[in-house]
């Protein structure tokens, strides 16, 4: 899948959609280095990441489903 184009800006550091109506809920993230870390590895086991269809971000995460073969996949929306 392509990547689509980033529509975003950055306000006090912090980067923020351009259109945050278009958006689809980010998924929060812990604020701490270190629980930070421990989220992204239990995500990364449990969860795919994809890009936003309103900003393109990489901030949309979806719960894995196992297929037939046992592999996982990220629901069809």
């Amino acid at each position: 899948m392509p990547e689509m184009p980033q529509r975003v800006k950055t306000v006090s550091g912090h980067v923020v959609p351009l259109y945050p109506e278009e958006c689809e809920p980010h998924t929060e993230t812990p604020t701490g280095y270190l629980q930070w870390d421990e989220w992204a590895e239990q995500m990364n086991r449990t969860h795919v990441q994809r890009q936003c269809k309103g900003c393109g971000l990489w901030a949309v995460w979806e719960l894995r489903q196992p297929d037939g073969n046992g592999a996982a996949h990220a629901q069809e929306r």
